[in-house]
């Protein structure tokens, strides 16, 4: 059976090529999650999230 949930993505944030983010995910503002990434959790904004999970790589600074 399939049991959606909505996902939550923030402004002002990228998505790479052939990313999945599975049920349930928030990505918070300004982020960038790389190309490939597989988001099974929650994302912080200003932050670059990358992997198989996708966990967080780097921050961003704010200008």
């Amino acid at each position: 059976m399939l049991y959606p949930a909505p996902i939550h993505i923030g402004k002002r944030v990228w998505i790479g090529a052939g990313v999945v983010i599975t049920k349930g995910v928030t990505i918070g503002d300004n982020s960038v999650i790389a190309a490939g990434a597989v988001v099974t959790h929650d994302i912080p904004a200003n932050v670059v999230a990358g992997g198989v999970p996708a966990r967080i790589l780097r921050e961003i600074e704010s200008a």
